[in-house]
């Protein structure tokens, strides 16, 4: 038994209708490339824009972590400084004490004594 051909195929692959329909196709590939090719290149200039943020975000992040070395270095000066100067502050505080003890608690005889055997 034989297929009987439907009326919607092309018997003649030369005729105007098929070169019609496969114009109709090459446009619509060319339009469909053409499509691509400008999504393509939509996507090429957001990576650049993309590329172009992160060396500038990289940058800021390499002068940030410089910066911070410096505040770093800047702390520890000024740690070692504020703890020469408690220890300062703690011998003056010693001292301090001795005279209270020497001029305002010892005798008038211990104090003289004590000013000569120190002078020595």
């Amino acid at each position: 038994m034989k297929n009987p051909q439907p009326s919607s195929y092309i018997t003649d692959p030369e005729s105007e209708e098929v070169r019609k329909l496969l114009e109709t196709v090459a446009n619509k590939l060319d339009s469909e490339i053409i499509s691509k090719q400008n999504t393509i290149e939509h996507l090429q200039q957001e990576i650049k824009s993309m590329h172009s943020a992160i060396d500038e975000k990289n940058n800021l992040l390499k002068e940030l972590s410089k910066k911070l070395a410096e505040c770093e270095n800047f702390a520890d000066g000024n740690r070692q400084l504020i703890n020469k100067l408690l220890s300062e502050i703690k011998g003056l505080n010693l001292d301090i004490e001795w005279y209270k003890k020497t001029y305002e608690k010892r005798s008038l005889l211990g104090t003289i004594k004590e000013k000569i055997f120190r002078k020595h």
